[in-house]
Parts: C-alpha cells; structure tokens; sequence
C-alpha cells in the first residue's frame, strides 16, 4: 500500500507534461487543415475563372472575379483578390487569372510574436489558372 501512496501524483504529472503538447500539435492539424483548403479552393478558383473568361473572352459582360469567387464559397469573407488579362484576349493567346488571399491565423498560436519567435501568419496564399482563349 505505501508504493501506491508515493505513485498517485504521477499520472498528474505525466499529464501536465504531455497535454501541452498534444494540444500544440493539435492546434498545428487544425491550422495545416485550414491553410490547404484554402490553398486548394484559391487554385480551383483561379481554375474556374481561367475557363469561364477562355470560353467568354468575346462577350461584352466578362465578370471573370464573380465567376472565379463564385466557384469557392468557402472563401467569402476572407477577402479574396483576383486578377486576370482576359481584357482583350485574343484567339490562341492565354488567359492567366490570378487569385490572392492573406490569411490570418485561426487559433492565434502560430501569429507573429506568440511564443516571442516570428510566427508564419498571417500567411499570404495564391491561386494561378491559365487557359487558352478560345479553347
């Protein structure tokens, strides 16, 4: 009975070592999480634009940033830019669009000075689609 008594402290222990970092790395997923979903709905907004301004480069009411906003719902709000040369895009020549977003960190833990170490947010993400006019 009394190596027991001396033992009963240690899982409280063991867990106020280990649960900081269970919860730094999970706050890690959890941002790594967001920023590649982010990536990924930036390029297949670029994509969606690319194509909408490729095959409509002639018409008079080309809306190539409501296209390419409208394509990735999950980034409203966040203050998505875009970009294109579809103004004037000749036959067999291409279309680049552009889409651009600085993205803030969703738990605070990774921004600059948490920690007293430069931090990797807020973080500056692009989107880039390329199509030829005319298809």
């Amino acid at each position: 009975m009394k190596s027991r008594r001396k033992e009963r402290g240690a899982v409280a222990v063991e867990m106020a070592i280990v649960l900081p970092l269970l919860l730094l790395i999970l706050l890690g997923i959890i941002e790594f999480g967001r920023v590649y979903n982010v990536q990924v709905s930036l390029t297949q907004a670029a994509r969606e634009g690319a194509r909408h301004a490729a095959i409509h480069y002639n018409d008079a009411s080309l809306d190539v940033e409501g296209t390419a906003l409208g394509a990735a719902p999950t980034l409203a709000g966040l203050g998505v830019t875009v970009a294109d040369n579809a103004s004037g895009c000749p036959s067999s020549s291409d279309v680049q669009v552009s889409t651009n977003v600085t993205l803030p960190s969703l738990t605070g833990f990774l921004d600059a000075g948490f920690f007293g170490a430069p931090g990797i947010f807020p973080l500056t993400l692009t989107g880039v689609g390329v199509m030829r006019c005319g298809g």
